[in-house]
C-alpha cells in the first residue's frame, strides 16, 4: 500500500487492539439505521506540487477530524492497491440519510473543493453500531490527548476488504453468521455492501470460498481503516 494511501486513513484510529472471541456474530436482522456512503474518487485536478498537496491534505485531515468530533463522520479510510476501479480513493460514511445534508457535509472537504477528489453518494442501510464505533474512537482520542500523545496518520490502522454485491439479499444470506463479516448492509435498498475482516482480497476469497459464487456479481476491494473496526460486532447500539 502506498504511503499516500496510508496518509488518507481515518485519523481517529483506536490505540487498543481488539481481543475478540471466536463466537463473534454479525447482526443481520436487528433494527437498521440509514446513513450515506460517499465514494471519494480521483478528481479533475492533478499534478499538484509538493507544497500544494501538503496544504490540501492538511485541510482534508483537519476537516475529517472536525466532522468526526461533531458526530457527522462515522467511518472513513482509503482504498488499497487492489480495487475494481482505479479512480476510487476512499470512503466516508456520514450519519445522515438526507442527500442534501450529506452533500453539504462532504463537500466541506478542502480536497474536494480543490478538485483533487470527486464524490459519489449512496444510501446505506445497516444494523452495525457505527455511532458506538465513533464514540469509542473519540474516547480513545480524548484519552490520548490528555497524556499529550499525538498519533501519526495511519497509526493503529490495518487492512480490510470491502464487498459490494449486485444482489443484497443473496449476499446477506451467504454472510449470515459469518464472524468475518464486520458490517453487512444495503446500498439503495438493493445492492449489498459489507466490510470483511480480511487483510487483502486473497484472504477474503479464502474466507468466502464457494459463497462468493452463490452471491452473484460482486467486487472485492482492499481498504485501510482503524483497527478498532474489529470490535464492531461486539459494540452495542447508541443513539
Amino acid at each position: 500500500m502506498k504511503i499516500a494511501n496510508l496518509a488518507f486513513t481515518f485519523i481517529l484510529v483506536s490505540a487498543c487492539s481488539a481481543m475478540l472471541g471466536a463466537c463473534r456474530s454479525t447482526n443481520l436482522t436487528g433494527e437498521t439505521d440509514h446513513y450515506t456512503l460517499v465514494l471519494l474518487k480521483t478528481g479533475e485536478k492533478t499534478g499538484l506540487s509538493k507544497d500544494e498537496s501538503q496544504q490540501v491534505f492538511a485541510g482534508h485531515f483537519a476537516n475529517m477530524s472536525r466532522l468526526a468530533k461533531e458526530g457527522h463522520l462515522l467511518l472513513a479510510g482509503p482504498y488499497g492497491e487492489v480495487r475494481h476501479d482505479p479512480m476510487l480513493r476512499g470512503i466516508f460514511v456520514l450519519d445522515t440519510s438526507n442527500a442534501a445534508q450529506a452533500k453539504t457535509l462532504a463537500e466541506t472537504d478542502p480536497a474536494f473543493q480543490a478538485g483533487v477528489f470527486a464524490m459519489e453518494y449512496h444510501a446505506l442501510e445497516t444494523a452495525a453500531p457505527l455511532r458506538s464505533f465513533l464514540a469509542a474512537e473519540l474516547a480513545q482520542l480524548e484519552a490520548d490527548e490528555k497524556v499529550g500523545r499525538v498519533r501519526a496518520p495511519g497509526e493503529g490502522g490495518r487492512g480490510f476488504v470491502l464487498l459490494t454485491a449486485a444482489h443484497g439479499e443473496l449476499m446477506q444470506k451467504e454472510l449470515a453468521g459469518k464472524p468475518f463479516a464486520l458490517l453487512v448492509g444495503r446500498l439503495e435498498g438493493e445492492r449489498g455492501w459489507a466490510i470483511l475482516d480480511a487483510q487483502d482480497v486473497a484472504a477474503a476469497q479464502t474466507l468466502l470460498a464457494e459463497a462468493q459464487s452463490r452471491m452473484g456479481s460482486c467486487t472485492l476491494d482492499e481498504w485501510f481503516a482503524s483497527g478498532g473496526l474489529e470490535k464492531l460486532p461486539k459494540l452495542g447500539k447508541s443513539r
